[in-house]
């Protein structure tokens, strides 16, 4: 956890839902979102399930975020204003898009989002989470797959990979057409 971490349960900071809204648009409640900073549990809970799924225990600085509903936990402190690209809080905006997308699925499908979750991250662990990039997008939207095909770790990181793209100016084209659907 951060060095001086202190609990603490917000509400988005408004540049918060600036920095994020061109990718979720008004398809996300961000007034119903709840965050929690340096709560330890999700890190446990990451380590009982990697030790269900027989996975190695995750690295001594790896830490886990977990979503149950319109509340994201975290072990760590989220930055208080916007980090400029490079700094290394940075990635912390990276997870925190990924956790309002499992937001947005709650907000969309309700408790089933979390079976969804559970079931891909248990039948195909660390793959759950590969939508096979840039190619696989590409391939998944000649084949006419929708975003809400892809399983809910997926999605996540279909989003989280767009923003880093987005923020680091690059080619976001073979992402556009799914952030569009989860914009509709």
């Amino acid at each position: 956890m951060d060095e001086e971490c202190i609990k603490k349960k917000r509400r988005l900071y408004v540049w918060e839902i600036e920095e994020f809204s061109p990718i979720f648009g008004n398809s996300l409640n961000y007034y119903a979102v709840w965050i929690h900073e340096c709560t330890t549990w999700p890190d446990l809970a990451d380590r009982i399930g990697r030790r269900l799924k027989r996975m190695p225990p995750p690295g001594e600085r790896d830490h886990n975020a977990i979503t149950l509903g319109n509340h994201c936990y975290f072990p760590v402190t989220l930055p208080v204003t916007l980090p400029s690209i490079g700094d290394r809080e940075s990635y912390k905006l990276d997870w925190l898009v990924h956790e309002l997308t499992h937001t947005w699925q709650y907000q969309k499908l309700g408790w089933n989002y979390l079976w969804l979750a559970m079931r891909a991250q248990f039948k195909e662990r660390d793959q759950a989470y590969d939508f096979g990039g840039e190619g696989g997008l590409v391939k998944s939207r000649q084949k006419s797959v929708s975003f809400k095909k892809f399983n809910p770790e997926q999605q996540g990181n279909i989003v989280q990979s767009y923003y880093l793209r987005k923020r680091g100016n690059q080619d976001v084209s073979a992402w556009e057409p799914f952030i569009d659907e989860l914009k509709a």
